[in-house]
């Protein structure tokens, strides 16, 4: 693919640059119905749904594929479950949750939860099951996301507004970056020195330095006359700023996630749709066109989305 093109939907965008192994099956948060799907993607169909209690958002899996940790926000904790008919294994008291985000440390070794109403990242050992920590000092955090170089992640922050930088190995708030405006996604450039990211009632999205915290672009992009709901996913060349393509077969999408693994010019991407409660897949061709390949139906308003290393069976 030329450059480096992203996609946005009206909540997150993803940057596309090359990943680790390809997965088989994924796992989808149903905020709607308090359950995790299970989707084969060869076939794209819901294998199996399981009940994990009220409003589930945040999902990792564990590098060996066996554990899956669930922020279930109505209970106010991480659930652990065996990701081999869904088992209960441990839970972590977090408190208040807010559309907390979790990921998984590029190493394995802790689950990252950007815990809105304690304005800090809980840390958690996966294998034992414990909160280890937390690191404070970004204010609401939502989104946490690791950069390209994997030792940093990024946390958009809510109340005052910004994006901090952590390092979740040392338990520090590296820096925090202050803009004027509310940020609501996170992507990067694949040499990890620029940071984009979306707005609420913002037709575009920014880019930033991440060494400085510049705000140096808005990517402003053309806003169909028929608005409601903002059901579109754009493809844009964030070398030009060129709106590439717009797909409109899609519904209230929420999270964008590429397909790890593929090799050479095939990129697929998985959409989450709030609006018709479906897991879709959509191909970009290298000049950033976007076709959809089909939908899985999975439970109400899916979310946050976790692949399964394809060992795993």
């Amino acid at each position: 693919m030329k450059g480096l093109v992203a996609l946005l939907s009206c909540s997150l965008m993803v940057a596309l640059s090359a990943q680790a192994a390809a997965p088989d099956q994924v796992l989808v948060v149903n905020t709607g119905d308090d359950s995790v799907s299970l989707v084969d993607l060869a076939t794209l169909r819901e294998v199996k749904r399981f009940e994990v209690g009220r409003s589930p958002y945040g999902v990792a899996v564990t590098r060996d594929g066996k554990t899956v940790a669930v922020g279930v926000e109505g209970e106010g904790k991480v659930k652990f479950y065996d990701v081999k008919g869904f088992a209960f294994k441990a839970e972590v008291p977090i408190g208040p949750m807010h559309h907390d985000h979790i990921v998984l440390s590029p190493d394995g070794s802790q689950i990252l939860v950007a815990n809105y109403h304690s304005d800090s990242v809980v840390l958690i050992d996966p294998v034992a099951m414990k909160e280890i920590g937390r690191i404070e000092g970004a204010s609401a955090p939502h989104v946490v996301k690791y950069g390209p170089s994997k030792k940093r992640a990024f946390v958009t922050c809510k109340k005052i507004t910004g994006i901090a930088i952590i390092d979740p190995a040392r338990r520090t708030l590296v820096k925090f970056h202050p803009i004027n405006v509310n940020p609501r996604s996170l992507t990067f450039s694949p040499d990890g020195t620029k940071v984009y990211f979306g707005s609420f009632w913002v037709d575009g999205f920014f880019q930033m330095a991440a060494e400085s915290g510049k705000v140096e672009r808005l990517f402003a992009l053309p806003v169909p006359a028929a608005n409601e709901g903002r059901s579109w996913l754009d493809s844009v060349d964030v070398g030009t700023g060129t709106l590439l393509d717009r797909l409109e077969d899609v519904s209230r999408p929420c999270c964008i996630e590429r397909i790890p693994g593929e090799e050479g010019q095939r990129v697929r991407v998985l959409l989450s749709n709030i609006g018709d409660g479906t897991l879709q897949l959509v191909e970009v061709s290298p000049e950033g066109r976007l076709r959809s390949m089909g939908k899985a139906e999975v439970g109400k308003a899916p979310k946050r989305v976790a692949f399964l290393p394809s060992s795993v069976p």
